[in-house]
């Protein structure tokens, strides 16, 4: 009959290196390179579907750097928060609406558009001003493509006009 004895590893410094499991090490850190963080796969295709829209909305009211630059703001809390928007029944309506509001913080409607309900003059920017489909408007802002085409039909003919010719506000000297 043979016994089975235990090896037990001597407890010297020596052989108490750590040796990480292949599959669960981590590339040497560069300490001249900031870490960069990894987005999650969802909100990168958000963005790579929803950036360029984002942008031409944002600049039909804001001169081009300013808009890009509260774009890339926009984004930011979006992937902040993007746990939260992808929770919400209608996570494209709900980032859009974080869009709009900035916007609107930044470069408010213009008087002759004031009596235009929101969803309306989106429709109306997004299609009219911009050029975008209803469907890819419908996309963008989390609405029916049929919603989106409704708005643009009742909408007045003195709003239609307003949204074509809509420009973006100057920057001023102090927002630079």
């Amino acid at each position: 009959m043979t016994t089975h004895t235990t090896h037990q590893p001597s407890r010297t410094p020596t052989t108490l290196t750590h040796r990480p499991h292949p599959h669960l090490t981590t590339p040497p850190h560069d300490p001249q390179t900031p870490p960069t963080p990894t987005l999650p796969p969802a909100f990168e295709a958000f963005c790579a579907l929803n950036r360029t829209g984002y942008l031409d909305y944002a600049r039909a009211h804001l001169p081009p750097h300013q808009a890009h630059h509260l774009v890339c703001h926009v984004l930011g809390e979006l992937a902040v928060h993007w746990s939260d928007i992808v929770s919400h029944p209608n996570p494209a309506a709900r980032a859009w609406s974080v869009l709009r509001t900035r916007i609107q913080a930044a470069a408010p409607a213009p008087d002759t558009l004031d009596t235009c309900p929101a969803q309306q003059y989106d429709a109306l920017v997004l299609q009219c001003r911009l050029g975008y489909s209803s469907t890819a408007a419908a996309s963008m802002t989390g609405l029916d493509p049929s919603k989106i085409r409704y708005l643009l039909l009742s909408a007045t003919a003195a709003h239609r006009h307003a949204v074509r010719h809509l420009h973006p506000h100057p920057t001023p000297a102090h927002a630079a």
